[in-house]
């Protein structure tokens, strides 16, 4: 009799640990599924359907910081940058001590037109991450978009000491230098990092944009047509000769 009751139990047990299982791996395939498909979105563009995907990823993993970050950035991405902020602040205490948390946050409060609290979190950032290239190139932007051009060149010249000849740090420092009005060093930048980068549209096409500004309309037009339609290369050209206008 005891036996038997001690089997029943047992078994019961039993079914209940297998049941969980089962309910576990159903919730890891929603979950797998779910992050491919907010991954997909964001490699299509598809901010506001990635936030989605991450939104509902995270009701399910509320500890995950993968999670929390991807949504974070695609919020970002489709515009809704105080809401990244918002939801990275929800859990400041949770992930506090990480720097790739307080780098998601500077880019949030970057993109939010909060230049100086970015500052912080990347200083923070770099605290307890010294040596990644990402965020002093990160810190230049923000230098960068209060006009601190000198700071700027520093954090850019900090992050290739990191990541030679890294073609995005030096697309930045090329921006940079052309704000602080010199465009042929900006043109100089970009001419090695297009180099380096042979496939990049987007660097050619800055470059295209720095020999117009620069007045030299042949290589504006040169580059411009490596990339765009005749209607494009037109438009850029009309709006490179403003700039002639204008001096």
């Amino acid at each position: 009799m005891m036996l038997s009751t001690f089997s029943r139990i047992f078994r019961a047990a039993l079914l209940l640990v297998f049941l969980a299982g089962c309910a576990n791996g159903e919730e890891a395939v929603i979950s797998e599924s779910l992050r491919n498909a907010a991954i997909e979105a964001q490699r299509n563009l598809n901010y506001a359907v990635a936030a989605s995907h991450f939104r509902k990823l995270r009701n399910r993993q509320p500890k995950d910081l993968g999670v929390l970050l991807g949504l974070a950035r695609n919020l970002r991405y489709m515009g809704a940058a105080n809401e990244a902020v918002r939801v990275l602040e929800e859990v400041r205490h949770t992930f506090d001590g990480l720097a790739v948390f307080h780098v998601e946050w500077g880019k949030a409060k970057l993109a939010g037109g909060k230049s100086e609290e970015a500052v912080e979190h990347f200083k923070t950032a770099l605290e307890k991450d010294p040596g990644n290239w990402e965020i002093h190139s990160a810190m230049g932007i923000a230098y960068d978009l209060m006009l601190s051009f000198d700071e700027a060149r520093k954090a850019y010249r900090k992050a290739l000491e990191l990541s030679k000849d890294n073609p995005a740090i030096l697309n930045n420092m090329a921006i940079s230098a052309a704000q602080a009005g010199d465009v042929d060093a900006a043109i100089v930048m970009l001419k090695r990092a297009a180099t380096i980068a042979r496939h990049s549209p987007q660097l050619r096409q800055n470059l295209a944009l720095f020999y117009g500004i620069k007045g030299d309309f042949h290589e504006a037009e040169a580059l411009s047509r490596m990339d765009l339609d005749e209607e494009a290369v037109r438009n850029n050209l009309a709006f490179y000769s403003r700039f002639q206008l204008k001096r």
